[in-house]
């Protein structure tokens, strides 16, 4: 009878072990599905909105690469703009008319399409260079276009951070409005000594997004991405030796941030350590939250506005 008991002792505290033991793994659940995380729909908007200003960006530089290679425009276009269409992207070079006496601004009535060819985002490649001979006005609906980056630069140069080389991308939304990306690579004296110069390294900051109405006017709002610049080295690492981005400004990496990782894949993997979170961007542009922020820093300026919508 002794040992009938002992078992059932012991039955009797294997069952309490096992149902602690599911009520603690129940308590670990319920306590990791109440984690404060930005939402999977946030993160989906800020890698589409991150590979679209990089695709814009690569198909205007492969535009300027293929007019100096192939030539047939007289004078050197004023605007470049690459918009996404349904079969594709168009890319357009803008300039004075022919026979024009002086170069009007960019953005006012007046510009022309002088060439113009087409860009595969699956691809990267660009279709066959079109000269125009003799060049046509450009419609309304490109002439916003022009405007609205003429508006973006006005913005930021006006401002305490003016100063290019910019990067520029500008993003027709949903509503017809205009947000115009534009990303400064200027350095002040003590970021160059800091790096061994520009080719070696990116500057992260001096970013903005414009807001720009429907015509390409008027400016409707410019909200500076960081408040902080870092130059971080496209050196080689090690594997697995990521880099750390500081983003200073909101709970999720800027769009910018993103861009600038595709741009430079020599950045990848870029660990960006927000107010409140962790994240990583890889190669493919990819944003993956890894958790919390252990040393959270205190709420300094609202977190940028999300996307409303693609082109």
């Amino acid at each position: 009878m002794a040992v009938t008991r002992t078992g059932a002792f012991c039955r009797a505290v294997a069952v309490r072990a096992a149902l602690w033991g599911l009520c603690l793994a129940a308590a670990i659940t319920s306590a990791g599905a109440q984690i404060d995380r930005p939402a999977d729909e946030a993160l989906a908007a800020l890698q589409e909105r991150g590979r679209l200003i990089a695709l814009y960006l690569q198909a205007v530089d492969k535009a300027g690469e293929l007019l100096k290679a192939q030539g047939g425009v007289t004078t050197p276009p004023d605007r470049t703009l690459a918009i996404p269409e349904r079969d594709g992207w168009r890319v357009v070079y803008l300039g004075t008319p022919a026979g024009g006496s002086t170069p009007p601004a960019p953005g006012r009535k007046g510009l022309s399409i002088v060439a113009e060819t087409t860009f595969s985002p699956d691809s990267g490649q660009l279709g066959a260079l079109k000269v125009l001979v003799p060049s046509k006005t450009a419609p309304a609906s490109l002439q916003s276009y022009a405007r609205s980056l003429d508006e973006g630069e006005n913005a930021v140069l006006s401002g305490p951070d003016k100063g290019g080389p910019f990067l520029e991308a500008v993003v027709r939304e949903s509503d017809g409005t205009f947000s115009v990306y534009v990303i400064s690579q200027r350095r002040e004296e003590g970021e160059r000594s800091s790096a061994a110069g520009n080719r070696d390294s990116v500057l992260f900051g001096r970013d903005f997004v414009v807001r720009i109405g429907a015509t390409g006017k008027p400016l409707i709002a410019s909200e500076k991405l960081h408040d902080g610049v870092a130059v971080l080295p496209l050196h080689p690492r090690a594997p697995g030796a990521p880099l750390l981005h500081e983003h200073d400004k909101g709970d999720l990496p800027a769009p910018t941030d993103v861009a600038l990782v595709l741009r430079h894949p020599a950045l990848a993997p870029l660990l960006v350590l927000t107010r409140r979170y962790i994240f990583r961007v890889d190669r493919e542009g990819t944003v993956t939250w890894l958790g919390p922020n252990p040393n959270p820093m205190p709420a300094a300026s609202p977190a940028p506005p999300a996307p409303t919508g693609s082109p």
